[in-house]
């Protein structure tokens, strides 16, 4: 997306916030548009402040599962309600981890912030007004705040984060209400190839501080590729080996010791031992295997439509790995998928193709 479609976008949601909120002042117009383009980099330090910073603001709140999720402020972020969330029982810590493991494809600076509050305030479409406000925007010690009026008739309590966490949010909540109690929890990521597993494992393990495990780490050797074997929906994956050196150990509270296995060079990487955390993601293909699934306590699937997967594979695969996905691997996925019945209702499914994945 361009900037200036990044602009338009925020000018529509900004009209559509209008008659929401009719009340809004230019300072909350200068806070909408400052968020739209920056998004939360300019609130963020250490974990831990954020963490107990948010914890006091909800302390004075109540849950009001009435209430909507989020409200957008551009393609790239939005607004997290934080009565709804408690409502949820999304706790600050998660809140703070869904800040942190937020961005942004586009990089803007105060000056673009500025540039565009002054082309909105040409437009005859807002309550924005050129001036001293305006030129505020590029002092780097400033920060937009709403103003008294909008406080008191919204009380607005949010925080920023990115808008790909919008598909994402039923996941969250599931992981964050389980990860809750006691004992460690198994998430496994299932779907289909450059859907975007990878990348979103990689972000939840950084919201709930837990690690990740890849099941392309647990192919079959190639001596063991036969065609009965290959014939067996799933059977490229050593589901056992995956369950006996990770799965079993990590919910039972052992070490996790396991050896990689290289495709490449078709052979074991030496053993090594996983971070202690109290979530592992098992993220990729076939984690839905018996020998896996009957130890999950969340079961997630992300699907993109295929021509972004397509693109996707197209930037990173060669012309001959590219022939193995369309005639292999893909059709192998597929027959995975349909013995399975995936995905299955009691699966958490995710629509994927966003700048976070």
């Amino acid at each position: 997306m361009t900037k200036e479609a990044f602009e338009q976008e925020i000018l529509h949601r900004l009209k559509a916030q209008y008659l929401r909120t009719p009340a809004m002042q230019q300072e909350d117009v200068l806070k909408f548009v400052f968020q739209a383009m920056l998004g939360v980099g300019h609130l963020l330090s250490d974990r831990e402040s954020v963490t107990r910073y948010i914890a006091r603001e909800m302390a004075g709140l109540r849950a009001d599962p009435a209430e909507p999720m989020f409200e957008v402020l551009s393609p790239a972020w939005c607004r997290l309600n934080l009565r709804r969330a408690m409502a949820a029982n999304i706790r600050p810590s998660v809140i703070a981890g869904l800040m942190l493991a937020s961005g942004c494809e586009l990089t803007f600076a105060r000056r673009d912030v500025y540039d565009c509050c002054r082309r909105i305030a040409r437009s005859d479409e807002c309550r924005l007004k050129s001036g001293p406000a305006l030129d505020a925007i590029l002092d780097e010690q400033w920060l937009p705040s709403h103003s008294a009026a909008y406080r008191e008739k919204y009380h607005p309590a949010y925080r920023v984060i990115s808008a790909d966490w919008i598909p994402c949010i039923n996941a969250v909540r599931s992981i964050a209400e389980k990860e809750a109690g006691s004992g460690r929890l198994l998430v496994t990521l299932d779907g289909p190839c450059a859907s975007g597993k990878t990348v979103l494992a990689g972000k939840l393990a950084q919201v709930f501080r837990g690690e990740v495990v890849h099941t392309d780490d647990f192919v079959i050797p190639h001596a063991l590729k036969t065609p009965g074997r290959l014939a067996v929906p799933g059977g490229n994956c050593d589901a056992e080996r995956l369950a006996r050196e990770v799965v079993i150990p990590f919910k039972n509270g052992y070490p996790v010791r396991y050896r990689r296995y290289d495709c490449m060079k078709d052979d074991f990487l030496p053993e090594e031992q996983l971070p202690d955390a109290r979530v592992l993601i098992l993220e990729g293909s076939y984690c839905n295997l018996p020998a896996v699934q009957a130890h999950a306590d969340v079961r997630l699937f992300l699907d993109a439509p295929w021509e972004i997967r397509e693109a996707r594979l197209l930037q990173r695969e060669t012309a001959a790995s590219m022939r193995q996905f369309r005639e292999r691997w893909i059709p192998l996925e597929n027959e995975y998928f349909k013995a399975y019945r995936l995905p299955s209702e009691d699966v958490i499914q995710i629509s994927g193709g966003t700048d976070l994945f």
